[in-house]
C-alpha cells in the first residue's frame, strides 16, 4: 500500500467519524476489528451490529466535545505478511485547537475484495477509554472518569 492510499484510508475514517456516517465507516473497517489500548488487552468487534454500537459511542463522545477533525501524521509505513502497519501521529482538533495533546497510533490494514481496511487500531489507553465513554480529557490530556 503507497502512502496515500494510508492517507486517503485515514482520511475516510476521519470523515465517518466526524459526519457520523456509518456506512462509510463500515467500508473502511474490517470485521473482526481489533482495538487495543497501549498496555492492556484487546477487545474485539465480530459483528456489523457490535461496529455499529461502538461506533455510535465514539460518534456521540466526539460530537460533545465539538471534535472537527482528526488529522493522523503518517510517521512509519511497513509491509506485513498480512497487508501494512501504519504508526501515526494523531491530533484530535476542535476547529484549529488540539482538543489534547497528540499521541502516537498504530493501524493494520490489510488488502479485501472492496479494498484495504483496518483490521487493527492501537492507540493510547486513554484515547480508546476516552472513545468508549469511560475517560475525559482534562488540560488536554486524557484522564479516567471518576
Amino acid at each position: 500500500m503507497p502512502e496515500p492510499d494510508m492517507a486517503d484510508l485515514s482520511d475516510r475514517l476521519t470523515r465517518a467519524l466526524i459526519t457520523g456516517n456509518f456506512d462509510l465507516y463500515a467500508q473502511v473497517i474490517a470485521l473482526p476489528m481489533q482495538f487495543t489500548p497501549r498496555g492492556e488487552k484487546p477487545y474485539v468487534l465480530h459483528t456489523e451490529a457490535e461496529l455499529r454500537e461502538d461506533f455510535e459511542v465514539y460518534v456521540g463522545i466526539i460530537r460533545t466535545h465539538g471534535v472537527t477533525d482528526i488529522y493522523r501524521k503518517l510517521l512509519t509505513l511497513r509491509q506485513t505478511p498480512t497487508g501494512v502497519e501504519a504508526r501515526c501521529l494523531t491530533h484530535i482538533l476542535v476547529r484549529a485547537n488540539l482538543l489534547t495533546q497528540p499521541f502516537e497510533t498504530r493501524i493494520r490494514a490489510i488488502p479485501t475484495e472492496g479494498g484495504w481496511k483496518i483490521a487493527e487500531i492501537e492507540s493510547s489507553e486513554g484515547h480508546i477509554h476516552w472513545s468508549m465513554g469511560q475517560a475525559e480529557i482534562a488540560d488536554g490530556s486524557f484522564k479516567p472518569k471518576e
